[in-house]
């Protein structure tokens, strides 16, 4: 392989970004990053302490920056879960469009979103009514995952698994992996 690969993902919380993109990591024999472990590790505390003590604004520069790091620099294969909320900024789409090989927006129902994130530790913009919040965030986002996304997975009724095949099987078609 002489160019570099990055593939993202992007979808709604619960989507199974992380969870996928580990196991299409693997397969590839790509390293794995997710931007919401980068944030904490630079912050130096949770995602839900940045938004309680710091707010949204802040979470989302530190959101870009490891964004940024992930996609832009280093010289390995990477594939990247993105946090729900990356394709927000501007800037964000923007790497995705000129740094990513692939991005793939994993696309799962209300039902299956709120059975996924039904804890709600580490995910504070789910406080309160998850149902109602993934819906509207759901309508917000789907314009801006629709825009970046070249590959568009649907989850439903999907092991973890089977989505990672359908992944793999898309990006071979393709030859992204090569």
């Amino acid at each position: 392989m002489s160019a570099r690969q990055a593939i993202v993902f992007v979808g709604l919380m619960g989507s199974g970004k992380t969870t996928v993109g580990k196991r299409v990591a693997q397969e590839l024999g790509y390293a794995f990053v997710d931007s919401d472990e980068l944030i904490t590790q630079k912050a130096g505390k949770s995602v839900r302490d940045i938004f309680s003590q710091d707010g949204e604004q802040v979470f989302r520069s530190y959101e870009t920056e490891a964004i940024q790091e992930a996609l832009c620099s280093g010289t390995s294969n990477v594939v990247l879960a993105t946090g729900g909320g990356a394709v927000i900024s501007e800037s964000n789409r923007k790497m995705f469009q000129d740094c990513a090989t692939r991005v793939i927006w994993l696309d799962a129902s209300i039902e299956d979103l709120v059975a996924r994130t039904k804890s709600g530790v580490a995910r504070p913009l789910l406080d309160g009514n998850a149902e109602q919040t993934l819906k509207s965030l759901s309508e917000q986002r789907a314009s801006w995952y629709e825009q970046v996304a070249d590959i568009r997975i649907d989850t439903r009724g999907k092991s973890a698994a089977k989505v990672c095949s359908q992944v793999v099987d898309e990006l071979r078609s393709d030859g992204s992996d090569e």
